[in-house]
């Protein structure tokens, strides 16, 4: 009986929409460019939501707490859906903008609020008059990979005002754990981490006989002894090479370029960077805390030079994770993901776009990165990004206000 009225349902829907959609055509034509009204959308939603079988409806997803499953259903996001749904389900994009009826934002209550069962049997069949497409067909490889997707797509939902404001309570009173941490419930994202730039940024040499890449014999620019390395910065594109002095390190006058393969001077010139002008012309008066740890770390303490961590480790953009690793909850800890778009973009605009803090100095130093500042607030609170002037090449942008200069890229990513 309860599919008999489904049908029915669906098919007085359909004919009340078909008139409506009459109507409009003949108003407005049939444009792909024309803003679908608030009531045809609701409409069109309540057909497809109607026309989803009860038992496909109500089916559960068994791949929810699969972090593998999560990450493939990423993945898979990432390279068949971002072109159509964008790369944060916005839908914003391109393709989705021209569109008829619009490519609905993942992130909404109104897609949240579907039931795996529902995403699932949409992702699977796809959504006829629309531009969304049958996905793979029915098979047990193919299962999994909806189920993932539709892992993936829970992972949107933006936080409540009453979630922020439990999370904002807990990462006050939390403290950072290290990244090793993670890796007793997320060991996959671990130890896809441990291979990453971000995680091998800065090394000891004592503890890695292998950081330092090229010959320091063979080193014509300015000659070093490797056992005077405190640590190595970089593994990508250049190098440089820290020494302890004080309670602070100071970077050498040589750098290895990885592209030319060949020793380069390394010293920032006068009237590049804003902070050339607070610091003496000399390497050794320009400490690498104030101006480089502080992205190239988690929690750099301005006071006692101590870091919870080297390098770019798990919550440098996840926050402190001692309640999360103690009690793991969604609740517990930031997924940058889900913060607005301004907060989200922040987690990666601290440390990737060059600026200057608003307060300065702060006791005594003149910082190059946003003091202060920790995922889930606001970085314009700490942190005055560079001006971009359209048209001009500066030190910082092209002319497009992309990147010019090393971490300059939050234009890029916004």
């Amino acid at each position: 009986m309860r599919p008999l009225k489904a049908v029915l349902l669906t098919l007085i829907l359909i004919a009340i929409a078909a008139v409506f959609l009459l109507a409009l055509a003949v108003h407005h034509g049939f444009r792909a460019s024309t803003t679908p009204p608030s009531w045809e959308a609701h409409i069109a939603r309540t057909i497809r939501n109607a026309a989803i079988p009860s038992h496909e409806s109500q089916l559960k997803n068994p791949l929810t707490k699969d972090s593998r499953a999560l990450q493939q259903g990423r993945d898979t996001f990432l390279t068949r859906r971002s072109i159509c749904h964008g790369i944060d389900g916005s839908g914003r994009t391109p393709v989705g903008a021209n569109l008829y009826p619009r490519v609905p934002d993942l992130r909404s209550s109104t897609t949240q609020h579907l039931t795996d069962g529902d995403l699932h049997y949409i992702i699977e069949n796809g959504v006829q008059l629309t531009g969304m497409p049958a996905g793979i067909a029915h098979h047990a490889a193919s299962a999994d990979d909806t189920w993932s997707l539709v892992s993936f797509i829970r992972t949107l939902r933006a936080t409540s005002t009453d979630e922020h404001k439990v999370q904002s309570a807990t990462l006050a009173s939390a403290h950072y754990s290290g990244s090793t941490a993670c890796a007793k419930c997320h060991a996959a994202i671990y130890d896809r981490w441990k291979k990453t730039p971000m995680a091998n940024v800065v090394l000891d040499p004592r503890e890695h006989p292998d950081a330092i890449t090229a010959d320091p014999a063979h080193n014509p620019v300015s000659p070093f002894a490797p056992t005077d390395v405190a640590f190595v910065y970089g593994s990508l594109w250049k190098q440089r090479y820290f020494v302890k002095q004080g309670d602070d390190y100071v970077p050498l006058g040589v750098q290895w370029n990885f592209a030319q393969r060949k020793w380069l001077p390394y010293h920032v010139g006068p009237k590049t960077d804003w902070w050339t002008a607070v610091y003496p012309d000399d390497n050794r008066q320009r400490p690498t805390g104030p101006l480089c740890d502080g992205c190239h770390s988690v929690d750099y303490n301005i006071r006692t030079h101590q870091v919870a961590e080297w390098n770019v480790g798990c919550e440098r953009c996840h926050g402190p994770g001692s309640e999360h690793s103690a009690h793991p909850l969604a609740e517990n800890i930031v997924n940058p993901p889900r913060l607005d778009a301004i907060a989200s973009t922040d987690t990666c605009v601290q440390c990737h776009s060059q600026g200057q803090p608003l307060s300065k100095p702060i006791e005594g130093h003149y910082y190059d990165w946003p003091v202060g500042y920790r995922v889930d607030l606001r970085l314009q609170d700490f942190w005055k990004l560079e001006n971009c002037a359209l048209g001009e090449t500066s030190f910082y942008y092209f002319p497009d206000c992309t990147a010019h200069k090393n971490r300059m890229q939050g234009n890029d990513y916004a």
